[in-house]
């Protein structure tokens, strides 16, 4: 394949969501929206999914991944749910960066496990180029199903072959999930990380700037 010159140089910004752009996780919050909205509207139905979802969750029968699958596909069909005013109810929680404000980026990139539903709404909102999360899906669970890690690293090379670009300038990020996409970045900015996620990256000899 030929890359083009003129794309290959372009500097590429790519976003994690929760405990970055937001300083919460904003599917542990959709989740309450969910279960508000179910009462609201007298949706048993989707009420018994949600609390079922939840409780195999804390019970440790079903991973974080395969809570999330069930809970996209009891709402996948359901067009009552406000995104938008999801999404609204939210904002306080977002975090700050002035690197969104930068006009050297040519692709700012939105990369989260976040489902895409109410994710690319926050990235359209923010100015992003593009926003890529967790689909809902036809097909059976299975662990690639969700925008993490490798996948989401996968994901985001992908898309940006499209565009005909080779590389990552920076990555701002709140956790060591993204290892994968933070071993091809050339920069690195932490927001808030734990200290395991600054150790690792040390192990790993990865140099980093943390955000004010």
């Amino acid at each position: 394949m030929i890359i083009n010159d003129k794309n290959s140089n372009k500097k590429v910004l790519i976003v994690d969501l929760d405990g970055t752009l937001y300083s919460i996780n904003t599917f542990h919050y959709f989740i309450k929206y969910l279960v508000r909205f179910s009462i609201v509207t007298i949706n048993i139905l989707l009420l018994l999914r949600l609390v079922k979802a939840m409780i195999l969750r804390v019970l440790g029968v079903i991973e974080h991944s395969k809570m999330k699958f069930i809970i996209l596909k009891a709402i996948q069909n359901n067009q009552k749910i406000n995104y938008n005013a999801f999404v609204d109810s939210i904002v306080n929680y977002k975090n700050q960066l002035p690197q969104l404000e930068n006009s050297s980026f040519d692709i700012k990139v939105l990369a989260t496990a976040a489902p895409s539903c109410y994710a690319t709404i926050i990235a359209k909102n923010e100015g992003f180029t593009s926003c890529l999360a967790t689909n809902f899906t036809e097909t059976s669970y299975h662990q690639n199903f969700e925008n993490v890690r490798e996948v989401k690293k996968q994901n985001v090379l992908g898309y940006l072959k499209t565009k005909g670009v080779l590389d990552v300038h920076t990555i701002i990020t709140d956790h060591y999930d993204d290892l994968p996409l933070i071993k091809i970045s050339k920069q690195v900015i932490l927001v808030n990380p734990n200290k395991e996620t600054q150790n690792i990256l040390l192990e790993n000899q990865i140099f980093f700037n943390i955000a004010k």
